[in-house]
């Protein structure tokens, strides 16, 4: 055990703390990790765990998720720089001159702000039961589009999109369909419409994994950010994943590495704080999409 592992391995015992990481972490961080997962499961998990302290190694709305879901637990967010650029592309404001006579739906991953203005948040497996002819989505207009397809509904988009995704081309893909012609293709749906209409199995990472974990197939394309192949190949070594993009890379989740995680944890900084106005209307929300 490296030195840096060691002293994060003394100060969780200290502080009485875990490590949760999303998927798109670095390796060497999902490694040190107590729980590795999407960002519903690390909340979940981090709510129900006995720990007092919560690390969270993941961009801002995953850690106030995580917070939102434990009101009780000190949350720590490594790097407060570490943000996901999709939220900052809606705006609350907008939000609140139409909610009053429009339903608005939203998509877990939203900052607490945008929650809180929402009728219901939900994941994806959730969302189908509540999205309505004609109701606002927020943020990703990639997942709205795909839902709208799908369900034969016509919804306004919020303008945000993940980056990481929609650098995956549905050429590059084309061409590993080519190169492995019994691989099943996998596809997050923050990816661009033209890349899921090639997809075998559209949904989040946590169920990729559990796609993977059923499948009688041993070779997979996989359309989601490249740190999702870390814990993919650890869980299946006797499976081939392909990733069609190496610039499918999320650097605001991977800006947080080792030594932000034990500076969090000695020094007890970088605290993740709501205020309970937003809080209370935030959880109303995710209860009203089924979360809590």
């Amino acid at each position: 055990m490296s030195r840096i592992l060691r002293k994060i391995s003394e100060l969780k015992k200290k502080r009485k703390a875990i490590v949760i990481a999303h998927y798109f972490q670095n390796d060497e961080v999902q490694d040190a990790s107590d729980f590795v997962g999407g960002k519903l499961e690390c909340a979940l998990f981090a709510g129900e765990s006995k720990a007092e302290v919560i690390v969270v190694a993941g961009v801002g709305f995953m850690a106030e998720l995580v917070k939102l879901l434990a009101p009780d637990k000190v949350v720590l967010h490594p790097r407060e720089d570490a943000l996901c650029p999709m939220v900052a592309m809606v705006e609350a404001e907008q939000t609140e001159k139409i909610r009053d006579n429009t339903l608005v739906i939203g998509y877990i991953k939203s900052k607490p702000e945008q929650m809180a203005l929402c009728h219901a948040v939900a994941d994806l497996d959730r969302l189908e039961k509540l999205l309505e002819d004609k109701c606002v989505f927020l943020p990703d207009r990639y997942v709205g589009d795909y839902f709208s397809k799908k369900l034969g509904k016509k919804f306004m988009l919020a303008e945000g999109y993940c980056p990481p995704h929609t650098r995956i081309l549905a050429g590059e893909v084309k061409k590993l369909k080519e190169e492995h012609a019994k691989a099943d293709i996998l596809a997050h749906p923050q990816c661009r419409g033209d890349v899921l209409e090639l997809a075998d199995f559209i949904s989040n990472t946590t169920c990729m994994v559990d796609f993977v974990s059923h499948s009688a197939g041993s070779e997979f394309i996989v359309c989601t950010e490249i740190g999702l192949k870390h814990s993919l190949e650890k869980e299946f070594p006797e499976k081939s994943f392909y990733f069609p993009s190496e610039f499918a890379l999320c650097r605001n989740h991977k800006s947080i590495d080792l030594g932000d995680i034990y500076l969090s944890m000695k020094e007890m900084e970088k605290k993740v704080e709501i205020s309970e106005d937003i809080a209370e209307k935030a959880r109303q929300a995710l209860h009203a999409g089924g979360i809590i």
